[in-house]
């Protein structure tokens, strides 16, 4: 699953990764993936760079990408010619358009397209809207906002998710007692 966010990616855009460090002394860039397809990068010439709060900066021209020591990390060079230029870039976001995502076997679905889902009981009673996914201990969970602004936290499992439809923008969710 992507683990971009709708909150903060501009519209159209999902992130793919970020730069982490400047690397070495000739402007070279790491390049953290948050994609489960890292090998997307190795076919990539520019890299379209963005601020926390999803502004663009700039874009830069890949030279060179190559992975860092099985790290599941990529070292790249591009147009910062040394050291101070590439220290600027860290911290940027690496986002691409959403239509370049990989596509998902079916039953699967990106995080981002269900952040906003609006979540109902199996007897179509409203309950909140996607606000987050998280991983805890190997757990994937949803985080459901209600209507007074609390949150609950549904583990997305097939015993509680009985149903997202995206062209409808909801979730069923079973409830068991101590679940709500």
């Amino acid at each position: 699953m992507s683990t971009s966010s709708k909150s903060r990616d501009p519209e159209g855009k999902v992130t793919v990764g970020y730069i982490s460090s400047a690397h070495g002394l000739k402007g070279e860039v790491r390049i953290v993936p948050l994609t489960d397809h890292p090998e997307r990068f190795r076919g990539m010439d520019v890299l379209n760079l963005h601020s926390s709060d999803g502004r663009f900066v700039r874009t830069f021209h890949i030279r060179n990408l190559r992975e860092h020591e099985g790290k599941g990390e990529f070292i790249a060079a591009g147009d910062p010619v040394d050291r101070n230029e590439a220290e600027k870039l860290v911290g940027l976001s690496i986002l691409v358009d959403r239509e370049e995502r990989f596509p998902l076997p079916e039953g699967e679905f990106w995080v981002d397209d269900l952040i906003g889902l609006q979540v109902q009981d199996t007897e179509g009673n409203p309950l909140g809207e996607v606000v987050d996914f998280l991983s805890a201990g190997g757990n994937e969970i949803y985080a459901v906002r209600d209507e007074k602004g609390s949150l609950h936290y549904i583990p997305a499992v097939e015993e509680f998710v009985k149903d997202i439809d995206l062209a409808s923008e909801t979730m069923v969710v079973k409830l068991i007692e101590g679940l709500w």
